[in-house]
């Protein structure tokens, strides 16, 4: 599939990568009653046998991603019957994710636990970090995902960095000082709050049709394209502890990154 945002391709990734895991992301915009009445029925049966076909591996299923995120709409009620129905169905190598947008602002105003659908339903927190980590952003800083974090460890979840990327790297942040303003808050972030996984999107968004259309200019996180950020990842990433796992399938636009604990 191409959405405008390079190839995605599930079972390719996971033959090209034999010993790595996977992370999918559900988006549920505007399938919420499709989902609890039984009409998808038929691609969540589909899911399921595909999560089985992947076994041993570990697929984390982010399920209705970013759920508070004003954006999606979802109404809290009727994303937690949703959720249920779809972590119900998912298969014992199948790590159910919880995952927030992690900004203050949240749809309707709600408390981001109005849409916890109960511990039982739940293996993952996930946050995402994006222009939070400059921490002067107007759309908010790190609060709120520490405040998720602590959630969290009260509900005895791991926690998962789901999605992240320096927001304008090269474009509305200048790399000179990108590193610092970016990447060491959110290696901070990784160690303070005992991050198990961290996924980092290392890609040109601004070559990607999806994130330019709008206006809004992504920048480029590829960290092996700027020499001046290679051995700051290499010395702080790379050859620390816990390992780093990377991919880059699909032309070289789209790699991944996870810190494992």
């Amino acid at each position: 599939t191409e959405y405008g945002s390079g190839v995605e391709h599930a079972s390719r990734l996971l033959t090209e990568l034999p010993d790595a895991d996977l992370q999918l992301g559900l988006w549920l915009v505007g399938g919420l009653d499709d989902v609890t009445n039984g009409s998808w029925d038929g691609a969540i049966a589909e899911l399921v046998n595909f999560v089985r076909w992947a076994f041993p591996r570990k697929v984390y299923v982010r399920i209705g991603y970013e759920f508070d995120n004003p954006q999606n709409k979802y109404d809290p009620t009727l994303f937690k019957q949703a959720y249920s129905r779809i972590a119900d169905a998912l298969p014992e190598n199948a790590f159910r994710v919880w995952h927030s947008w992690s900004f203050p602002e949240t749809y309707e105003g709600h408390s981001f636990q109005k849409w916890w659908p109960g511990e039982d339903k739940v293996d993952f927190c996930g946050v995402s970090i994006f222009q939070q980590a400059y921490g002067d952003s107007p759309m908010g800083d790190l609060a709120t995902a520490r405040d998720i974090a602590r959630f969290c460890r009260d509900h005895k979840k791991p926690l998962m960095v789901a999605e992240s990327t320096p927001f304008g790297a090269g474009d509305a942040e200048s790399r000179d000082t990108i590193w610092e303003r970016w990447y060491e808050p959110v290696l901070a972030f990784v160690r303070e709050e005992a991050v198990d996984v961290w996924c980092y999107i290392n890609d040109n968004w601004d070559a990607q049709r999806m994130w330019t259309e709008g206006g809004t200019f992504w920048g480029d996180s590829r960290v092996e394209a700027y020499p001046e950020l290679v051995e700051k990842w290499r010395r702080a990433v790379l050859n620390a502890q816990p390992r780093l796992v990377a991919s880059e399938i699909g032309g070289g636009h789209y790699a991944g990154a996870a810190l494992m604990g």
